[in-house]
């Protein structure tokens, strides 16, 4: 594994107090890294954070990092239509749509042509969806090896690189943006507030932004504590509630216009997997499709009543 495993104590990234209240300690055990890695949630502002933080986090990211993989699964794989279908569906269809499934989520109707942009796009499968739906779309990712399967498959809109460097080096096509996209990235950025800030400058007037994060206060996290799946330790950096969402949402310039719980397919049985285990690494029956499709009914009902294990918001700039 290239790059630096070691580690530095983290300070809280919002209002930069150190120390706090230990929620839980957890290692990785969905990808088996070495360590131990603590939950600390900030005295002064109440959000949650991975104690220590990794000295170089790319190293922190095996190889067959399931987002940087060449195969596409199916639930990528149905994801990537839904929003396909979603992109250029009237706004019944597609709020009906952000329902059953989250990836599929456009936070309010999709005129022809929008501008969207994809924060940490992965391998580019929301790019093409929106693409194939009719929009200007592009992604930013900064793991060389997404990009990489992202060009394989014939996708060149995905820009390698953080969305710092590239608003730095020119290299972001122009904008404002109609749409912006964080999907499951938010947790793993070390200073939120200057992303956000970043994002809500590029935004175009009217225009909104779409943030999924793992939600620690689900009824799956607080049962399964230090073996819940969307934990990810140390990849991701904070962890985020209702609350510290909005929040820090807040606190970058934004206006939330709708938040709710949302499943997250395939944590629910990863967490049961890592639970069983002892609190080591998974083995593995969590991630098998016919029990991912068993458990998301369970997911999904949780979702609605409030204790689903991601958490969904679309904010628009304020004032």
């Amino acid at each position: 594994m290239p790059g630096d495993l070691s580690t530095h104590p983290s300070a809280c990234p919002v209002c930069g107090m150190t120390g706090g209240r230990e929620v839980l300690t957890a290692r990785d055990h969905r990808r088996g890294m070495p360590g131990e890695f603590r939950v600390m949630e900030c005295a002064s502002c109440r959000l949650c954070r991975t104690d220590p933080w990794p000295d170089d986090p790319a190293a922190w990211y095996p190889d067959e990092y399931p987002q940087h993989a060449s195969g596409e699964s199916v639930t990528a794989r149905a994801s990537r239509m839904a929003l396909a279908r979603a992109g250029q569906s009237g706004e019944r269809v597609a709020r009906a749509l952000g329902v059953a499934i989250p990836e599929a989520e456009t936070g309010g109707p999709m005129r022809p042509g929008m501008k969207v942009l994809d924060v940490g796009a992965g391998t580019g499968g929301a790019v093409m969806a929106f693409r194939d739906a009719g929009h200007d779309a592009w992604g930013v990712e900064p793991s060389a090896r997404a990009v990489e399967v992202a060009r394989e498959r014939g996708n060149s809109w995905v820009l390698e690189g953080s969305l710092d460097a590239l608003l730095h080096d020119g290299a972001l096509p122009d904008g404002p943006w109609d749409v912006i996209r964080m999907s499951q990235v938010l947790e793993h950025v070390p200073d939120p507030l200057a992303t956000l800030g970043a994002i809500r400058d590029l935004l175009a007037p009217g225009g909104r932004l779409i943030v999924g994060v793992p939600n620690i206060r689900s009824l799956a996290a607080r049962a399964t504590r230090g073996s819940w799946d969307g934990l990810e330790m140390p990849r991701h950096l904070v962890h985020y509630d209702r609350d510290s969402l909005h929040w820090v949402l807040a606190l970058a310039g934004f206006r939330v216009t709708s938040m709710r719980t949302t499943p997250l397919m395939g944590v629910l049985p990863g967490s049961l997997d890592a639970r069983t285990a002892g609190g080591d690494r998974q083995r593995g029956w969590g991630d098998a499709l016919p029990v991912r499709l068993l458990a998301y009914p369970l997911e999904w009902g949780l979702g609605l009543v409030g204790q689903g294990d991601g958490l969904l918001a679309v904010a628009r700039v304020a004032g």
